[in-house]
């Protein structure tokens, strides 16, 4: 083993354990650290890390908490500028950084991968264009993907092809999702729950937890808008199966994953759950403290608070008995494996709120942007009903998809693996017509119901009259 190797194995077991010891964690649990605060102490963390931000940084962490926050105006002139200060930072800190040696080895693989723009401007989005703190979050992001995946890995993107057995195995527990709608704010969530031991040693939920965010992060809203993460664990938890190491992996991808966790809720109504949430706490920084929500409560309880957050509960893969359902999960594992198959093909990851979605049932009818397209249509409905020249209603179509398009909306369908593909104008224009008719429809039968309830109080209001006794009959 050479001094590098040794130097990157060291770097392994500092983060994440020795491997033996983390095999062993099912049969014996890892003691957790002495140091750890007690729960009131941590409360008074979670408090200090907010009176560490002036009021304006508190006003913003609790916007961005609720998903009613604003994204960062992007200009071509300040993407250069911040392109080129990024680049900077990181040809000071590749040399200077304990944690450089991994840049160093990538970038003498490949330079275009380590200078792609496309992967630079995901961290740049990360810290809200901070270049020093993008460059930092750059350089560590190397090194912890060179512990996890290895040396020859650097530098391609991680496919589900780049799992082992218990890697594959944890994530198709469904122990680590993505919900498959977007948040009030059109952010995507991460749900992981901690019912009962799925892994077999803490390297695989990392490995998890690093792929699903990279995959939200090839998205570029969430780039934008960052993620939301969400903890769970009931009485079905088992503090013995888990390992203490377990609860720092979330803190220390948060430091290097080009993503922006915007909010962090540790939900539970068990105390063992409880208190290792708390203990969860102290590896964070101070900007996570700041963003940590405990909520402490039944399953309805939790669920209620979490959509005061704007988190889509009606996503969260928990049955009414607690048990995690994977339908969903496995069908989008099904979905990424089909897009990971396709070079070059563009990824959809989870439609956007303006996105207008090919498909029926409820969850289609209810999408945001296809409510949108509804509203926009029912304004232009007695115009559309009131001209006959086919020429016009064309013309009127395809302003309603113009205007999807002008607000950054796409038309999506999915194909026979699940996968999002955007689909032309002519299938476009026929969403938007068969849409036309079938408000056309409900406008219709509307107007019916409100003249069938009209005549029924006419004439409920007659029988009345003619049942109230006349003078003469008195």
């Amino acid at each position: 083993m050479n001094a590098c190797d040794k130097l990157a194995e060291e770097e392994m077991i500092q983060r994440w354990g020795n491997k033996e010891s983390s095999k062993n964690d099912s049969k014996k649990r890892t003691d957790l650290p002495t140091n750890i605060p007690e729960e009131d102490n941590l409360d008074s963390l979670i408090a200090g890390a907010l009176n560490q931000l002036s009021i304006n940084e508190r006003e913003n962490v609790y916007h961005e908490m609720h998903g009613v926050d604003d994204v960062v105006n992007e200009t071509p002139e300040m993407l250069q500028r911040s392109m080129a200060a990024l680049h900077t930072e990181l040809e000071t800190l590749k040399h200077s950084h304990r944690e450089g040696l991994a840049f160093n080895k990538a970038e003498a693989m490949s330079r275009n991968y380590v200078h792609d723009p496309v992967l630079r401007i995901k961290f740049l989005r990360s810290e809200k264009f901070d270049a020093k703190k993008s460059a930092e979050r750059m350089i560590m992001f190397f090194d912890v993907k060179m512990q996890l995946f290895g040396q020859e890995k650097l530098c391609k993107n991680i496919t589900l092809e780049d799992f082992d057995s218990d890697d594959m195995a944890f994530l198709k527990s469904g122990y680590v999702q993505l919900l498959p709608s977007r948040d009030r704010s059109g952010r995507v969530a991460l749900m992981m729950f901690f019912l009962e031991r799925k892994h077999k040693v803490v390297e695989n939920i990392a490995r998890v937890l690093f792929y699903l965010t990279m995959t939200a992060a090839e998205d570029e809203e969430t780039q934008q808008r960052g993620m939301t993460v969400v903890a769970y664990g009931d009485e079905k938890f088992d503090r013995k199966s888990f390992a203490f190491g377990d609860f720092k992996i979330g803190a220390q991808l948060n430091k290097c994953l080009p993503t922006k966790t915007c909010s962090f809720h540790a939900c539970f109504n068990d105390t063992e759950f409880r208190f290792l949430a708390h203990a969860a706490v102290y590896f964070l920084n101070e900007d996570a403290r700041a963003r940590f929500k405990l909520h402490n409560g039944t399953q309805v309880e939790i669920l209620y608070e979490l959509m005061t957050f704007g988190i889509p509960v009606d996503s969260v893969p928990l049955s009414t008995e607690g048990e995690v359902k994977r339908k969903n999960h496995l069908d989008f594992l099904k979905m990424r494996h089909r897009q990971e198959s396709m070079v070059g093909a563009p990824r959809i990851v989870i439609p956007t709120h303006r996105d207008v979605l090919f498909g029926r049932g409820k969850p289609f009818r209810e999408h945001r942007g296809n409510i949108k397209l509804y509203e926009m249509i029912d304004d232009k409905l007695e115009y559309y009903e009131s001209i006959s020249i086919i020429k016009q209603k064309t013309e009127t179509i395809m302003e309603m998809v113009d205007a999807v398009e002008v607000l950054g909306g796409r038309f999506l369908k999915q194909d026979d693996a699940g996968c999002w593909m955007t689909v032309g104008t002519k299938m476009a224009k026929e969403k938007v017509s068969n849409t036309f008719r079938t408000r056309l429809r409900i406008a219709s039968s509307e107007k019916d119901e409100r003249k069938n309830s009209e005549f029924t109080v006419v004439s409920e209001g007659k029988k009345r009259l003619k049942s109230v006794p006349s003078e003469q009959d008195m």
